[in-house]
């Protein structure tokens, strides 16, 4: 039983110093990688809200334009008087 034990320990003990040396090699270069695939996709989620934030307000503009297009024709058409328009 104590042999058990103490294989047991040893197994543990050997699992966690592969990890410990699979981190020191290998994990600071996907650390690294990672950040960088983090900073790119932020920047295009920036990029795309701005887009859509442009697009927007353009689209704002043209609506205000038709808008007010609208009202100048309409206030042209009101100041014909009606027998007029039938000439």
């Amino acid at each position: 039983m104590p042999l058990t034990v103490f294989l047991a320990f040893c197994i543990l003990g050997f699992d966690f110093l592969l990890y410990v040396l699979f981190q020191w090699v290998y994990g600071e270069k996907y650390r690294e990688h990672a950040r960088r695939v983090a900073a790119r996709e932020k920047r295009r989620r920036v990029a795309a809200r701005e887009k859509r934030r442009r697009v927007a307000a353009r689209e704002k503009r043209r609506r205000v334009a038709a808008r007010e297009k609208r009202r100048a024709l309409s206030a042209k058409q009101a100041t014909i008087p009606h027998y007029l328009n039938h000439l």
